[in-house]
């Protein structure tokens, strides 16, 4: 019997060191901090992009204020993202401060998907009088929604749908409010829209 025993023992060991490995796992921490982290440098990128305003009016000519509805404008090429970016300019590449001065209306961001969301949204140009840019870091459960007071003007957005069955991410452009009224951003599993009051 005692020889049998370091046999037995010897054998144990020999299988258990030859058997399969277990297969490394990644905590959902570190997913969720590198979908957010992915998720500000492409906003901060595409927003890089859009061109600044340049003055191409006369010496005589009078200022027009901008016009009660939305403007909605073509995006630049990809060309002139890459440049843009990579020269690290742009307002979507720092927080908003908070609670900025100017003229502010009521958000709602609402995320209409059966599946958590994380993103921001990128306040380029402020239309609030005090030249106020930023992003607005926002995750959202399920279905819920938020309400922020930000200034008046045009937003872009980035959310992440983590839906672990069909995971998504949902933008949008030129999303611009000019009054004081509630308006909604509105995600969906593709799409970030601004809907008016």
């Amino acid at each position: 019997m005692k020889k049998l025993f370091p046999l037995i023992l010897g054998i144990t060991v020999l299988l258990a060191a030859c058997g399969p490995k277990a297969t490394p796992t990644i905590d959902a921490a570190s997913v969720n901090a590198t979908a957010v982290s992915m998720a500000y440098t492409m906003a901060a990128q595409t927003q890089a992009a859009i061109p600044t305003a340049t003055n191409t009016l006369e010496p005589t000519a009078t200022f027009t204020p901008p016009p009660p509805t939305p403007t909605f404008f073509s995006l630049p090429t990809l060309a002139a993202t890459a440049t843009k970016a990579a020269s690290g300019e742009g307002p979507c590449y720092h927080a908003m401060m908070p609670d900025p001065p100017g003229k502010k209306f009521t958000a709602r961001v609402w995320n209409t998907n059966k599946a958590p969301v994380s993103g921001n949204i990128c306040l380029y140009d402020d239309r609030s009088g005090n030249g106020v840019t930023g992003i607005i870091g926002i995750s959202l459960g399920r279905n819920a929604d938020t309400t922020l007071s930000i200034p008046q003007g045009c937003y872009s957005a980035y959310f992440w749908v983590n839906d672990p069955k069909a995971p998504s991410t949902a933008s949008g452009s030129a999303l611009c409010a000019n009054n004081s009224d509630k308006w909604t951003f509105k995600i969906t599993a593709n799409n970030v829209q601004l809907l008016p009051p």
